[in-house]
């Protein structure tokens, strides 16, 4: 019986990049949620604060650590193409998701303890989202220059222009409904978030189609 041996590197790029693809779905809805339901507008531990506090941890905390994931399989996916300025660009990016997802857990964690937002976790929250622009503008570049395919250039050009999107967002969002807190989070989280659902599903579809079964 012939036994063919486990593609190790592919199926770990395409397992990162679902991972990465599923938390920037999670990450692009967040602020659907967050206009859906606070966690301050239940009452304290009954069933529907629960169940707020819950979605707000999962799309708000957990999602852009997938996300993270995702950038791991980016880098697999260039390899050697990326450079250097594209591994520090990539790496300034997935920094700065990480410091997102605890600037808002540290909110998150108090508001679910029955308190209010924490300042240190704004600061830390805006602070991460500045590197995560300036990491995303090299990405972008990194991806649109060093990939092919028409979803992943698409993907680029959203990092890259991440900033006057999300202003775009926030403008619309404001006229929309000017008094939702909602509206500031989807300008930080919804040009990367459907960027990354992209990119997450082109650099899977791409190490499927390249695999070669290791002999």
């Amino acid at each position: 019986m012939t036994t063919i041996a486990p593609l190790t590197r592919t199926d770990t790029v395409v397992r990162k990049a679902r991972i990465g693809t599923i938390g920037a779905v999670l990450w692009t809805l967040s602020s659907t949620v967050w206009a859906a339901s606070e966690i301050e507008a239940q009452p304290f531990g009954s069933l529907a604060f629960v169940a707020v506090a819950v979605a707000w941890w999962i799309c708000m905390v957990v999602a852009p650590l997938l996300v993270v994931v995702g950038h791991y399989a980016l880098l697999a996916a260039l390899g050697p193409a990326a450079g250097r300025v594209g591994r520090t660009g990539v790496g300034a990016s997935a920094v700065g998701l990480a410091a997102m997802g605890l600037g808002i857990g540290i909110e998150v964690a108090s508001m679910s303890a029955g308190g209010g937002e924490v300042s240190v976790g704004h600061t830390i929250l805006l602070i991460g989202f500045l590197v995560v622009l300036l990491g995303s503008l090299v990405t972008g570049v990194t991806v649109i220059r060093r990939l092919a395919g028409t979803a992943t250039r698409i993907a680029g050009w959203l990092l890259v222009l991440a900033l006057p999107l999300g202003l775009a967002i926030g403008f619309l969002g404001s006229l929309i409904a000017p008094e939702n807190d909602a509206v500031f989070w989807a300008v930080l989280t919804v040009p990367i978030g459907v960027a990354w659902v992209l990119l997450g599903r082109s650099v899977a579809a791409e190490a499927r189609n390249t695999a070669v079964p290791a002999r």
